[in-house]
Formats: structure tokens, C-alpha cells, sequence
């Protein structure tokens, strides 16, 4: 098996460079983008199972914005290229739940390395990766659908962020504000505007175990052990 892999690079020549150093390892290239509005219409479209990013690329948002945004609204590894590897840019990055980075110019055998690294941290290859919440509910990784009872659930693009930041906080608090930046990024909302989103989740799923915790956000209620299921 192949994966599908997105690469966010505005210079052209380490675009292609690293096109066909992933090409050569057997994987797929859905796309390479120059900016960071490219690759979020592309991920609304399409699966992807690896992120490639440049930090520094053209438009209003730079890789790591760009990066946070897709694996909060996708749950998508990261492997971040740079030509800098200061204090500050690593510290901005580490907001991202990336496998590693590379320093510009990097060797093929580096890159090769770091996509092994992702392959084994995310077991990328597998066919089904799913996410147990308790004994109705799952989410599938691989299908971005939330399960109950092996029944499909269909939610809405930003009901469905709402509740990947749910899973991968694993119980600890979502804030109010880690909600807004996260699915309405730039956009300006209110608090109204939140609790119609969680309302019509609340319809939608009038038994999901997450609650309130009234000021400050939500968090799933963990009822059984939370764990990795892959069949």
C-alpha cells in the first residue's frame, strides 16, 4: 500500500525534488501547493495520509497555521520542511503534532527516513484505523465518519472538527477558544454562534458522552478505556 501524500512548498525546484523522492519510495503525490488556501480546499476533497510542509510559504498563513488547521480538521501527520531552526520557529511548531522536521537542503535518504518514522508512529499503512470512544461509538480515521454501533453518522464539516478536537484531547478540556480558532479560523463568531454549532451536535447526538464544563469548554467523558482499535 501506498500513501496519499500533500506537499506544501512554494519554491518550485524542492517542490519537484521532493515529488519524485516520494514518488521513488513507492508513494503517491495528491498534489504540491505554494499556499496554505490551496491545501485546504484540496484536504475538503480528498484523503490524505501525510503532510509535507515548507514553514515558510506565500499567502496571509504559514505552514505551521496551515498544518494546525488540517490536523485539527483531519487528524493528518506532519513532517515540516525549514531553512531556519531557531528557538522561536520551533516553539511556534510545536503546536502541531508534527514527526519531525528537516533543514533546508536536506538529503533524500533524510526524507526517507522521517516518512519510515511517520509510517511507524501513525501506522499510516493499515488498512482501517479506528478510534473507540465507548461500546457504541467509534470514529474511523480512515473514513473521517464517526460510527454508532457500526452505523454511519453524518455530520457536518465543522460538527465533525468539533469532534476530532473532542478525541484528540482524550478527556482533557477543549476551550472555548481552541473551538473558535480551530473551526472557524480567521473567521469572526460569537459565542452564539458556538452553541448553535454544539446545539445541533447535541441533536444529533443526544447520547455522545462529552459535557460542559461551564466558563471554560467541553470534554469527552471517557466511560471505558479509551484505545486504538485496528481491524
Amino acid at each position: 500500500m501506498s500513501l496519499q501524500v500533500l506537499i506544501i512548498e512554494d519554491e518550485g525546484i524542492i517542490g519537484i525534488h521532493i515529488k519524485r523522492t516520494i514518488i521513488s519510495m513507492g508513494h503517491h503525490v495528491l498534489m504540491v501547493v505554494k499556499n496554505a488556501n490551496d491545501a485546504l480546499k484540496i484536504a475538503k476533497k480528498n484523503k490524505i495520509d501525510l503532510i509535507i510542509s515548507d514553514i515558510s510559504i506565500d499567502g496571509d498563513m504559514d505552514g505551521i497555521e496551515c498544518c494546525h488547521i488540517l490536523q485539527a480538521n483531519y487528524n493528518i501527520p506532519v513532517i515540516f520542511i525549514t531553512a531556519y531552526h531557531d528557538l522561536n520557529t520551533l516553539e511556534k511548531a510545536s503546536n502541531v503534532d508534527f514527526v519531525g522536521y528537516l533543514i533546508k537542503p536536506f538529503r533524500e535518504d533524510e526524507l526517507s527516513t522521517m516518512m519510515q518514522l511517520a509510517i511507524l508512529k501513525y501506522k499510516l499503512l493499515e488498512k482501517q484505523k479506528n478510534f473507540i470512544i465507548n461500546q457504541y461509538y467509534s470514529y474511523s480515521y480512515d473514513e473521517n465518519k464517526l460510527f454508532f454501533k457500526d452505523k454511519p453518522i453524518k455530520l457536518t464539516r465543522k460538527e465533525n472538527s468539533f469532534l476530532l478536537l473532542l478525541i484528540k484531547a482524550h478527556g482533557a478540556l477543549v476551550s472555548y477558544d481552541n473551538i473558535e480558532h480551530n473551526i472557524w479560523q480567521d473567521e469572526q463568531v460569537d459565542d452564539g454562534t458556538r452553541r448553535q454549532l454544539i446545539y445541533r451536535f447535541k441533536q444529533k447526538l443526544q447520547d455522545f458522552p462529552f459535557e460542559l464544563i461551564k466558563g471554560l469548554g467541553y470534554k469527552l467523558i471517557i466511560q471505558a478505556p479509551l484505545q486504538h482499535s485496528n481491524t
